[in-house]
């Protein structure tokens, strides 16, 4: 068989580029320190790879999610602190403002740094996030939550729902909160009215505790059916029977007539009573009664002026809700108005301070729910960074390089890269020229 030039160089070349390839191939392994370049090299151990490598990039669009929330939820708790330490000035500044040693001017100066805080938290209310949406507007957050109308009032205008942030495969987080919730949707001091339907007295009444008050209504008040939330105090001597004028000594007949009033149980040893009734006859209080002393009847005051012998019919109002804000200026209109009695300006002054103190108590519900998320959102994140590890140290096992190994086997594919070369040019100088 003859054996030419040409197949002699195809051989040659054949073997010593196979040789450059393995010895790239190896080359390459040993720069990206794994074992797997590609898919041919191990297929089973490529997949798991791309597997792992898949995982992580889920992971870090969940985390990214996370960020987003982070930043939302940290921008809303600002906003209730800020909100909250503005209550608090508000709160202090009407508490000032009940000292008899003010002077008009006083109270002017007092309600003008009040109304500035009003406008204050109204832009929190209405506070935005770095995108320009309107945090507390629910899901119409291209909106206010809250305007002014032409009434001088604030209004809700947002809605109540919630924007939500995926962080997991099965977990969603709400990222904002409802301005309704936390500003609108709050109780104004709840109290009620009174009429003198029998008796010649005068009566003078008020909230002596809103507390009792108040879970007498969370348990009593029918909304639907308003009579029931009618009730009667009446006065009355026991037996329907007054003493007589002439068991009392003094020198007039009026003298007598008042002694009878306050002292009938010095004569007859039974005092005069009170009882009150709901709209259906039954009894709900009883006691004593002394006239011109307190009457009080689960969080209400009653002083009666005048014999036993009254009914007076109690009503409970309608509980209404309503932000802060109308409160206060509800309660400056009042203080300003320098023909406003003393009763009205402390009635003013407790309705203010009631919604202060209940729109805290909401703001630091929220804030609560806010710390919450938030801290499920932190141990999310510490939760995809120890998962984003441990795939990343299975993905590294899977193409794990024996270094020792990758250097034994360089130098053999640069042993036989050299010899292939050294073959071919022995071979190349091969002739029958060369034999003679």
């Amino acid at each position: 068989m003859r054996v030419t030039n040409n197949l002699i160089y195809n051989q040659a070349s054949k073997n010593i580029g196979q040789s450059s390839d393995k010895l790239l191939d190896i080359q390459g392994k040993i720069s990206a320190q794994t074992n797997i370049l590609k898919p041919s090299d191990d297929p089973v151990g490529a997949s798991q790879i791309l597997m792992y490598d898949g995982k992580n990039q889920t992971l870090k669009q969940y985390d990214e999610a996370m960020k987003m929330a982070s930043g939302n939820l940290e921008y809303q708790e600002i906003a209730l602190d800020s909100m909250r330490d503005f209550l608090d000035t508000a709160r202090t500044l009407f508490i000032q403002a009940q000292n008899d040693i003010n002077t008009q001017a006083d109270i002017d100066a007092i309600a003008h740094e009040i109304s500035l805080i009003t406008e204050s938290m109204a832009d929190l209310m209405n506070s935005k996030s770095v995108d320009g949406s309107y945090i507390f507007a629910g899901t119409d957050s291209q909106n206010p939550a809250f305007v002014l109308g032409s009434d001088g009032r604030y209004h809700w205008s947002g809605n109540e729902g919630q924007k939500y942030a995926q962080i997991s495969e099965d977990l969603k987080i709400p990222v904002t909160n409802s301005g309704k919730a936390l500003f609108q949707d709050v109780w104004t001091n709840r109290t009620f009215n009174t009429k003198i339907v029998e008796g010649n007295v005068l009566l003078t009444d008020k909230v002596k505790d809103q507390a009792d008050l108040d879970a007498f209504m969370d348990k009593y008040y029918d909304p639907e059916h308003p009579n029931l939330n009618k009730y009667h105090l009446t006065t009355f001597y026991p037996d329907d029977q007054a003493p007589s004028p002439d068991s009392v000594d003094g020198d007039s007949t009026a003298e007598k007539s008042d002694a009878d009033t306050n002292n009938y149980h010095l004569f007859t040893g039974i005092p005069a009573q009170y009882v009150v009734t709901d709209s259906e006859g039954k009894e709900v209080d009883s006691g004593v009664y002394h006239v011109g002393k307190p009457i009080i009847f689960s969080g209400m005051s009653f002083i009666l002026e005048g014999e036993p012998g009254a009914t007076i019919d109690i009503t409970l109002k309608k509980p209404e809700k309503d932000n802060v804000l109308n409160q206060i200026k509800d309660a400056l209109a009042v203080l300003t108005d320098r023909n406003t009695t003393h009763a009205e300006r402390e009635a003013a002054f407790f309705s203010a301070t009631y919604s202060i103190n209940s729109t805290q108590q909401k703001i630091g519900d929220g804030r609560s729910e806010l710390g919450a998320r938030l801290n499920m959102i932190r141990d999310r994140e510490d939760f995809s960074s120890a998962n984003q590890m441990s795939n990343s140290i299975a993905q590294s096992r899977e193409g794990e390089l024996d270094m020792g190994v990758a250097a034994t086997e360089l130098s053999m594919k640069e042993s036989a890269l050299n010899a292939s070369q050294k073959v071919f040019s022995r071979m190349s100088n091969l002739s029958l020229f060369n034999q003679m």
